[in-house]
This record gives structure tokens, sequence and C-alpha cells, in this order.
């Protein structure tokens, strides 16, 4: 039971992390393998036509006898990575406390936005009123994106700033510094497809009417603004491959005496 706790708030030892993270990745891409297969094969699944989240709806046209699966792999795969995300921020606090607590918010909300995507599958049928429980799972996918987004950003300065600065793992190995920077360059190339294919103009539209206008007009601009995001299927594949990437490699290569 000990040991469990110690798992929980992320008191992992390197050795343990590396397995915590083999479980994670294991597990949840073999429960979406397993969706997949359970996909009809008369809606023709394909990474450039649909979405992940295609894979978890109980929507007739999608995979209503496995769907469930999916939902699984979500609620699975934010939970066992809040531990992962504890451990990072541990590794951390001799870079920054505060910075790294800052971080470990912005993972930690994404987190949970991962297991809302899981409880809120993308269908069409309505959930509460004349919700529909796409509606619902949109907003958290969208949260998912920002909180990982912001959280890789952040860590990104956090890291940048320390070599410039301190040298907190100067002395721990000879490329530290080098390690650590590229699961960051895995995600450069996804952000920057992701930029180049957002309204920003939309978005400005909607930041500068959060004072003054009324919800549904600023629903309708970050409506505009994804649009070509979601014309593009695959780019929603690149981005989970790489957040996957990026948080194994991170979490792997953190220098191990910084506690």
């Amino acid at each position: 039971m000990e040991k469990v706790k110690r798992y929980i708030s992320g008191q992992h030892t390197p050795t343990e992390i590396r397995w915590h993270l083999a479980f994670l990745v294991l597990v949840f891409w073999g429960l979406v393998f397993c969706a997949w297969m359970g996909y009809p094969a008369e809606h023709k699944y394909s990474v450039t036509k649909k979405t992940l989240s295609a894979l978890g709806s109980f929507d007739e046209r999608h995979n209503p006898e496995w769907f469930w699966l999916f939902s699984v792999a979500m609620v699975y795969c934010g939970l066992t990575m809040m531990p992962v995300i504890l451990y990072i921020r541990r590794r951390l606090m001799a870079v920054s406390e505060f910075g790294a607590r800052v971080g470990s918010v912005f993972f930690l909300v994404g987190c949970a936005a991962i297991i809302l995507t899981g409880l809120f599958p993308d269908a069409r049928q309505p959930v509460i009123g004349e919700v529909q429980w796409r509606e619902v799972h949109v907003k958290v996918a969208v949260m998912i994106a920002v909180a990982f987004s912001l959280g890789i950003v952040w860590h990104g300065g956090l890291i940048i700033r320390d070599k410039l600065t301190r040298a907190t793992f100067a002395e721990q190995g000879r490329f530290p510094y080098l390690s650590l920077i590229g699961p960051f360059l895995v995600c450069l190339p996804v952000f920057a497809a992701i930029g180049m294919r957002i309204e920003w103009d939309s978005v400005w539209a909607a930041i500068n009417g959060i004072a003054s206008a009324p919800r549904n007009e600023i629903a309708s601009h970050l409506s505009d603004a994804t649009h070509g995001l979601r014309k593009f299927p695959l780019l929603e594949h690149l981005s989970i491959w790489a957040l996957t990437v990026f948080v194994v490699w991170f979490a792997a290569v953190l220098p191990t005496e910084s506690d």
C-alpha cells in the first residue's frame, strides 16, 4: 500500500517511472487498437478522414458496439498520467518551485480533460436537455489542446531560462539540456502546422469579446478559428502522437539528482 501511495504522488524512482510510462503507453494504445479493431469495416475508418474520437463515438455511423473501449482508454490515460506529471514537477522543483507548480497545473488540467473526453464521447445524442454529448466532448478536447500546449511552452521556457542562468543540471551528465530539449523539438512541427490552420482573426475577435460579447458569439468565433483544423483530422492524430512522445521522453530523461 505504501508503494501505491508513493506512485500516486509521483515519488517514483527513475526505473519505476520508466515502467510506469511503459504501462501507460502499452495499455492506452492497446485499448485504442482494440477499439479500432471493433470499428465496423463498412464505416472505413482512416486517420486522414476521421478523428481519433470517432473510435469512441456510439453513433451508428461510427463505433456503436466497441466505443466504450476508447472511453476506458481515455480515462485510464488521464488517471495514470497524473502521477507522471507529479513526478515531473518533483524533478523540476530544483529549477523553480513556482515554475514547476504552475507547469504541473497546466498538465493536470489537461489530464482531467482527457478523462472527460472519455466520459463524454463524440456522439450526437442529447446528454443534458438539448446539449449533446458531442458539444461537451469538443469543449473538453479543446481544453486538452490548450492546457498541454501551454504546459509544454511553459516547461520549455523553464528549461531554457535555467540553462542560461542557473544551469541547475549542468553537472548531471555531459549533455543534460540537449536531452531535455529533444522532446520539445518533436512538438514544434505540430505546433507550426496547427498555427497555420487556425484563423487567428477569429481568435482575436473571441478574446476581444470576452468582456462584452454574448457567449454564443464568442463560441461562433472560436468555431470559425478551428474550422481549418476540423477539415484535417490527420493533424489531430499527429498532435496525440506527439504528446505521447513528449510526455514519455521528457519524464524519462529528466535528471535524477534534482530532489
